[in-house]
């Protein structure tokens, strides 16, 4: 990273459900929940050593090969794109528990060897016994446990359109973010051709090109960071940009999203919406899209209480708060003019 000093993200402190509902998810900032999850016995085995953290996990497992991504040591841990931008620069592979196992530990310690990544894999698919022994009641159900486990690693700054928490269990994460505004200064990659499912920076945070991406000095003003230890845990709210680095030799993260298309607590969502805007919006005249927003200002991204207390309520129509026949109706019209 560089070596500008970056500020803080604020740090909370025996953290329960009320607190996170009540205090902290209101301010919709980034936390890091200090100590989260030291009562998880799966801390507690990590704490004990790998090896017991291993046979843990091997007690849960329910069998079958594992999905990993492998990074040539070349590439410094970073998972990204090749130079051209046409492929990216690791490999996914299949194999065996025990043997991913073994490779990451003796990774750990050999600078010259490849990063191993187990990401974003649905915990019930593997170590189902986990979520019950390892309990988490800050968001609902729906939000099922994933696992980040490898050496380590770099994941570029990037968002997502779900509230995220993150618990490490082993290693240390240094989180880097930024709010959702800063996109124009992070040179964002492209859309449909991403590493792991959304859009990335393209600027590499550990050697940034300032004169390639000048606007990324700007965005460093914006810039929260925070180290991570075993036990913590951080909130990131929805479309936070977050830049991972993994560090300690075994890394293991779990995280929880909450609403957004990963959930899918509903449906259709933001994001579907966004690409839906690029059709019909993007190549219009400047002047068209400067009306359209003060009109999508209006009627969908302002205060919508009282904004329409002039109209008796009998005759709001589409303004009234919708109920599900409603939103089927109006469902059924767009599958209409899509088609």
């Amino acid at each position: 990273m560089t070596k500008r000093a970056l500020k803080g993200i604020a740090c909370w402190h025996n953290v329960d459900k009320a607190m996170f509902e009540n205090e902290i998810a209101p301010l919709h900032e980034p936390a890091v929940l200090r100590g989260f999850v030291n009562d998880w016995p799966i801390i507690n085995k990590a704490n004990m050593g790998i090896e017991e953290l291993w046979d843990y996990l091997r007690s849960m497992y329910v069998g079958g090969d594992v999905q990993f991504a492998r990074l040539p040591a070349e590439e410094r841990g970073r998972f990204f794109y090749n130079k051209t931008l046409t492929a990216l620069n690791f490999k996914r592979e299949v194999g065996s528990l025990d043997g991913f196992l073994a490779e990451v530990l003796h990774n750990s310690s050999n600078e010259s060897a490849d990063s191993l990544a187990l990401q974003s894999a649905l915990i019930e698919e593997y170590f189902p016994k986990f979520i019950e022994e390892n309990p988490f009641e800050l968001f609902s159900s729906l939000s099922k446990p994933r696992i980040w486990l490898g050496n380590n690693s770099v994941v570029s700054a990037h968002h997502d359109d779900a509230e995220n928490i993150a618990c490490v269990v082993t290693g240390n994460r240094t989180f880097t973010l930024f709010p959702p505004e800063e996109i124009e200064n992070l040179y964002v990659g492209p859309m449909d051709f991403t590493p792991a499912g959304a859009p990335v920076s393209l600027v590499d945070f550990a050697r940034p090109d300032f004169e390639k991406f000048p606007k990324f000095k700007v965005a460093l003003n914006a810039a929260l960071t925070a180290d991570l230890a075993p036990g913590d845990a951080i909130y990131i709210p929805a479309l936070w940009w977050h830049h991972v680095q993994a560090t300690g030799g075994v890394n293991l993260l779990i995280n929880y999203w909450a609403g957004g298309s990963i959930v899918g607590e509903q449906k259709p969502v933001p994001a579907d919406n966004l690409m839906m805007a690029m059709m019909t919006f993007r190549d219009l005249p400047q002047q068209d899209k400067n009306a359209w927003q003060a009109f999508f200002n209006y009627y969908v991204f302002s205060d919508q209480n009282d904004k329409h207390q002039h109209i008796p309520k009998a005759a709001l129509g589409m303004l009234a708060p919708w109920d599900d026949q409603t939103k089927k109706a109006l469902k059924k019209w767009l599958i209409r003019q899509l088609k």
